[in-house]
């Protein structure tokens, strides 16, 4: 059992009492020193270092070669975090007795601490040489030497320990790696061979070796070994997940495939190393497996990891790209359901839902995503997107407003803010409110042409500001001059100017851009049409609008009458 840092220190402290009685009377007056002491240690073993701290510095004041009390304050600072003030009493301590096994230790454990392997791997020498027979120390002098990049003389220490204790899986893997780094193979193969002699069943060196020999392109040697130890257990997963790294730099894809399928629902292979390959697989974007592929092996997965959130987000997003966003969104529903950190998959989740016209779920996800991120804004304007579409006018805005508060240095974001609180406005026939908002958001973003475009129409709807709905639609125009919804637009700002031949060959335009299907388009055309005297153009595509029944209260009324209403 490993003692607490602080009772190892007290323990050795009250030793070193006992043993300062028992040795020769010094200058300084032992009984008030003693006293001091032991007080200190106890205020130690109570935990008030700080009350032991002052008492220990009464005791240097007193006996200032005292190795015990430099020992046990640098303890104490090594306690408090206070790695340098530690080493300063630690070098204190071994300076007055440098042939003491817990004061070297003692400093050479904070040198690692603090990264100075050079001197770690001095002080540890000399315990070495102190205590030859305490393999611990030359297992942290290895460590040390490794740290410093002395590889050679740390497999000369390895070595020694070995003679101690013979071969051991531990010490001579850590030695193949260090004959590896050194590009020494005939040495690093020798170190796995040993161990493959005492067990020749042994799948964790066995796979090692093959390993090796792939990486030194010696991939038939590899490969035998591979097929010895599917022999000794072809059910284990690391087996299969050996053959597949074996097909994978061969470039057998398919056959590494098989292997991984088989990996990916195995019990042998720990579930972060299986995540970490599916990550690899979905975002690498020259992955040898397709979209189907990596579906299957994520389904592999999940049936032996099937609450491993950050694969079923990846799930999620993969039946996105494939365009199955109903099957997308149950997954990502279920890895945020388990962990609800990712903002990513809420704002996916949501969008999805929200553009699908779901409003109602969208409005239940939006309520988990503030509940999860009550700082983020993004929630907030899908919840008052969604509010909107679903009537709840009055709600939608309280929610919109919230969630401006929180945009912070976005314009972009704000502006959109601003847009959905001008469209509830309009909802509202709060029409002077809702242009307002509108201004306000293009202001932050100019390039929102669905904005520019709606604008524009409501302007034009509305007769008002008609000079300022043209110059909107021919900036949306001068960016996509062929969508027959924005001809359509500026069609009908022009017929609201009572610029009629224009606004015909607008909407004309608009009517072929959109094969004769929108309804609305058809119905301002036959009005243009009506306008310039064309009466019978004018009922024939008033006649087509209503043939897609998407047309306005008064095209029966234009039809039966022949004439314009407005």
């Amino acid at each position: 059992m490993r003692l607490p840092l602080i009772l190892f220190f007290t323990l050795y402290t009250l030793i070193l009492i006992f043993n300062a009685k028992a040795q020769k009377k010094e200058s300084f007056d032992e009984r008030v020193f003693s006293k001091f002491l032991i007080q200190a240690t106890g205020s130690k073993i109570s935990g008030d270092l700080y009350a032991a701290d002052s008492i220990y510095k009464k005791c240097l004041e007193i006996n200032p070669n005292s190795g015990v009390v430099n020992f046990e304050l640098s303890g104490i600072y090594r306690s408090l975090n206070q790695p340098l003030v530690a080493l300063e009493y630690a070098h204190k301590a071994v300076n007055i007795n440098n042939e003491n096994e817990w004061y070297l230790a003692n400093l050479a454990t904070l040198y690692k601490e603090i990264g100075n392997h050079k001197k770690s791997v001095e002080s540890f020498t000399k315990l070495k040489e102190l205590k030859p027979e305490k393999i611990t120390y030359l297992f942290s002098l290895t460590e040390e030497l490794l740290a410093n990049k002395k590889y050679k003389q740390a497999i000369e220490i390895l070595n020694e320990i070995e003679k101690d204790i013979g071969i051991n899986e531990d010490l001579s893997i850590q030695k193949h790696q260090i004959y590896v780094y050194l590009k020494n193979k005939k040495k690093a193969i020798i170190e796995l061979d040993n161990l493959i002699n005492e067990d020749s069943t042994n799948l964790r060196i066995l796979g090692l070796l093959a390993e090796y020999y792939e990486n030194i392109n010696q991939s038939v040697k590899a490969k035998i070994l591979l097929d010895d130890m599917m022999k000794i257990d072809s059910s284990n997963g690391l087996v299969r997940l050996s053959l597949f790294q074996h097909y994978y730099k061969k470039r057998k894809f398919i056959e590494g495939y098989l292997e991984l399928l088989y990996v990916m629902k195995s019990k042998e292979v720990e579930e972060s190393l299986k995540k970490q390959m599916l990550l690899q697989i979905f975002y690498d974007k020259n992955s040898p497996y397709s979209l189907f592929e990596t579906s299957n092996l994520i389904h592999n997965f999940l049936k032996e990891h099937p609450n491993n959130s950050d694969v079923l987000l990846i799930l999620g997003n993969l039946k996105m790209m494939q365009g199955k966003e109903d099957t997308a969104c149950y997954f990502l529903r279920k890895s945020l359901n388990i962990n609800s950190l990712p903002i990513d998959g809420w704002i996916q989740l949501i969008s999805s839902t929200i553009s699908r016209g779901k409003f109602d779920i969208a409005v239940k996800d939006a309520k988990a995503a503030i509940e999860s991120h009550p700082n983020q804004p993004f929630p907030y304007l899908a919840m008052g997107i969604s509010l909107s579409n679903n009537e709840q006018l009055d709600e939608s805005l309280k929610f919109l407003y919230l969630g401006r508060e929180l945009v912070m240095t976005d314009s972009i974001l704000e502006s959109d803010f601003l847009h959905e609180i001008g469209n509830v406005y309009y909802k509202q026939n709060k029409f002077e409110k809702c242009f307002d908002y509108y201004e306000m958001s293009i202001a932050l973003n100019p390039k929102n042409l669905i904005l520019l475009n709606n604008y524009s129409y409501y302007l034009a709807l509305r007769k008002t500001n008609l000079q300022r709905a043209e110059e909107l639609i021919l900036i949306v125009l001068d960016k996509f001059p062929n969508i027959a919804s924005y001809c359509d637009t500026y069609g009908w700002v022009l017929f609201q100017m009572g610029k009629y031949s224009l606004s015909e060959k607008e909407l004309f335009k608009a009517v072929v851009y959109s094969n004769e299907r929108s309804g609305e388009v058809l119905e301002h055309y036959g009005d243009a049409l009506f306008k310039l005297n064309k009466k019978d153009g004018a009922l024939l595509f008033w006649k087509k609008a209503r043939e897609t029944g998407e047309y306005s209260k008064k095209l029966i009324q234009k039809i039966s009458e022949n004439r314009f209403i407005e």
